[in-house]
C-alpha cells in the first residue's frame, strides 16, 4: 500500500506536465521538458531560452544574469524571482537551489527547478515571492549537460573542487554565493540506485527515496550546524515522509555490503560545506535515479524522478517560508561569529560504540526483493585541533604559489614593501598531509618574528576570512596542502612558512 501511495503522488505529482497540449498555452509557459513530453532531458540552450521567456513575461518579478561560463563557454545563468518593490522591505528571506552540478547524469533537479520558477511567478509558490527572494540556478554544469556526462569538460567533478576552485563552474558559484549572500540553500542531486562497478558486483541496489544532509563541517558555526541538524532536517524529512516519499538523513555513497556506513562529506570541498562559511543554512538534498537499465514510460523515468525533486524542493520552499523568521535569526547570529568563534580543523567519522552495527534495506539486483542488510555504523562525527580563530596570516614564502588561490576564493591581501615585526604562533608538523590523512601538530611556539618585503599579510577579518584560514593551516580537513602540488610546500619538522598573528597590529609597522 505504502508503495502504491508513493506512485499515485508521483504521477500525480508530474502529470500536470506530461501532457502540456491539455493545458492553455496563452496562460501557461511549457519547460522543454514538457514541450517534448519528457522524451529526452534539455539542452543547457533549452533551459536559457525558457528562463528568459519567464523574465519576458514577468519583467517585474524576473531577472535572468548571467554569472559566469563553463570550460566550453556556455553562459551559466541565475534566475532571480521576487515581489514587485521588494526592495524596499526589510527582512525578506534570501533562498537559493542549485540544480544540475553533475550535468546530464543528475539532471532532474535542474529540470525541477524550471517548474518551480513558474510555479513561484504564477502557480501555487506564488505567495512565497511575497516574503522571500529566490535565487535559482537550474544548470550548475551546462558542458556535463550537453556533452552527456557527469563531470564537466575538463572531467572534474565540480562538486569536490571548492577548496582549489580549479574549474571556471566552481569559481562561478563561490561568486554567486558572496554575491547574492543567501540565508539558507539547497544543493539538489540525483543518486544511482545502480552502480554497475561496485555495488552490484556484490549484487545489490540501494534502495531510498530522498536524503537530505546539513553542512557538516566543524568549522561552520556551531549553533547553526546544531540548528540545522536538530530541527530544520527532521522538519524537512518529516514534511517530504508525510507527503508521502520517504526521506532520511544522507547517508554517505553505499559501494560495498561491506563497507562501514557514514553520512555526507566533511570537507570544504563540497559545495555545501564551502556555502556554509558565509552564514547560510546549507543543505543537500539526494533524490532517487532509477536504474537506466529498467524501462520507464518516459525517458529514464524522467517523469518521475522531476516529480521527486519537485516535491523535496516545494517542501524546502515551503517549510524555509514558514521559518523564516527563526532562519533570519540563526543566519544572523552565524555571521556576527564568523571572524571570532573558534575553529575546528579536522574532523572525521569512527564507529559508533552506542550502537555499532545497523540495518538498512538494499534490493537484490536480480530479483529486485527487498533485504535488510547489517552495516558496520560509522556516523560518529569525531573532531579535532581547535583553535582560537587569529586575526591575520602572514605567508613568508611560496607567495606565487598560493597567491592564485587566494585571489580565487575573493580573499584579500596586501603585499610587505618594507621589513617589519609580529608576534607570531610558529608551527611545526610531523608529516605531510594528503586526502586520506591530516599533519600532526609537533609544536607550536609564540615568538617575535621580522616579516621580510614580498610577504603576504592577510586580514582575516573579511567575508572571506575563515576560509582562508582553514585552506592555510595544514592541520585542516579543507587544507591546500592535502594536494599533491602544494603538499611538497610543507617540510615536515621544520617551521612552518605561514604564521598566525597574535594581535590584529603588527609590529613597526610602516
Amino acid at each position: 500500500m505504502q508503495l502504491f501511495r508513493i506512485f499515485v503522488f508521483l504521477f500525480v505529482a508530474s502529470a500536470s506536465t506530461i501532457l502540456p497540449a491539455e493545458q492553455d498555452a496563452t496562460k501557461l509557459l511549457f519547460t522543454p521538458l514538457e514541450t517534448m513530453r519528457y522524451s529526452r532531458i534539455s539542452t543547457s540552450s533549452e533551459m536559457s531560452v525558457f528562463m528568459h521567456a519567464l523574465a519576458d513575461r514577468y519583467p517585474a518579478h524576473v531577472r535572468v544574469e548571467s554569472i559566469g561560463s563553463s570550460v566550453q563557454g556556455r553562459p551559466i545563468e541565475v534566475i532571480r524571482l521576487t515581489a514587485p518593490g521588494a526592495e524596499t522591505t526589510a527582512q525578506r528571506l534570501k533562498v537559493m537551489i542549485i540544480g544540475t552540478q553533475h550535468g546530464a547524469m543528475e539532471p532532474a533537479g535542474g529540470e525541477a527547478l524550471l517548474v518551480v520558477a513558474r510555479e513561484l511567478l504564477s502557480g501555487q509558490l506564488r505567495p512565497l515571492l511575497d516574503d522571500l527572494d529566490v535565487i535559482l540556478l537550474p544548470n550548475a554544469n551546462p558542458d556535463g549537460r550537453d556533452l552527456v556526462r557527469r563531470s564537466n569538460a575538463n572531467r572534474v567533478n565540480i562538486n569536490t573542487d571548492f577548496v582549489l576552485l580549479s574549474q571556471p563552474e566552481t569559481r562561478a558559484l563561490k561568486e554567486v554565493v558572496n554575491r547574492f549572500e543567501p540565508d539558507v540553500l539547497l544543493d539538489s542531486h540525483e543518486s544511482a540506485i545502480l552502480k554497475r562497478e561496485t555495488l552490484a558486483k556484490d549484487g545489490y541496489l540501494t534502495d531510498f527515496d530522498a536524503q537530505f544532509e546539513i553542512s557538516n563541517n566543524p568549522a561552520v558555526p556551531a549553533k547553526l550546524r546544531d540548528y540545522a541538524l536538530n530541527i530544520f532536517l527532521p522538519a524537512l524529512t518529516g514534511r517530504v515522509s508525510s507527503s508521502g516519499l520517504p526521506a532520511h538523513r544522507y547517508i554517505g555513497e553505499i559501494i560495498s555490503i561491506r563497507q562501514p556506513i557514514t553520512n555526507g562529506g566533511l570537507t570544504l570541498r563540497n559545495f555545501r560545506n564551502a556555502a556554509a562559511l558565509s552564514g547560510a543554512l546549507s543543505m543537500l538534498v539526494e533524490t532517487k535515479l532509477d536504474s537506466r537499465e529498467d524501462v520507464f514510460p518516459t525517458y529514464r523515468n524522467i517523469a518521475v524522478r522531476v516529480g521527486r525533486q519537485l516535491l523535496c524542493i516545494r517542501s524546502f520552499l515551503t517549510l524555509a517560508h514558514e521559518r523564516r523568521a527563526e532562519i533570519r535569526a540563526q543566519t544572523t547570529a552565524a555571521r556576527a561569529v564568523l571572524h571570532n568563534e573558534s575553529l575546528t580543523l579536522f574532523a572525521g567519522y569512527t564507529a559508533n560504540r552506542d550502537q555499532p552495527k545497523t540495518s538498512i534495506p538494499m534490493r537484490r539486483l536480480e530479483t529486485r526483493k527487498l533485504e535488510q542488510l547489517e552495516f558496520r555504523d560509522h556516523r560518529k562525527q569525531e573532531n579535532a585541533d581547535e583553535m582560537a580563530y587569529p586575526p591575520m596570516l602572514i605567508i613568508t614564502r611560496h607567495q606565487d604559489t598560493i597567491r592564485p588561490i587566494l585571489e580565487r576564493h575573493n580573499v584579500s591581501y596586501r603585499h610587505v614593501f618594507k621589513p617589519i615585526g609580529a608576534e607570531v604562533l610558529a608551527v611545526r608538523v610531523k608529516g605531510r598531509s594528503n586526502t586520506v590523512e591530516r599533519a600532526e601538530l609537533l609544536a607550536e611556539t609564540r615568538k617575535s618574528i621580522a616579516i621580510d618585503s614580498g610577504s603576504l599579510l592577510i586580514d582575516l577579518i573579511q567575508p572571506n576570512g575563515r576560509m582562508a584560514a582553514l585552506l592555510l593551516d595544514p592541520r585542516s580537513i579543507s587544507s591546500i596542502f592535502r594536494y599533491p602540488e602544494f603538499a611538497a610546500l610543507v617540510v615536515p619538522e621544520e617551521e612552518f612558512f605561514i604564521y598566525r598573528t597574535l594581535k590584529s597590529a603588527l609590529l613597526n609597522q610602516p
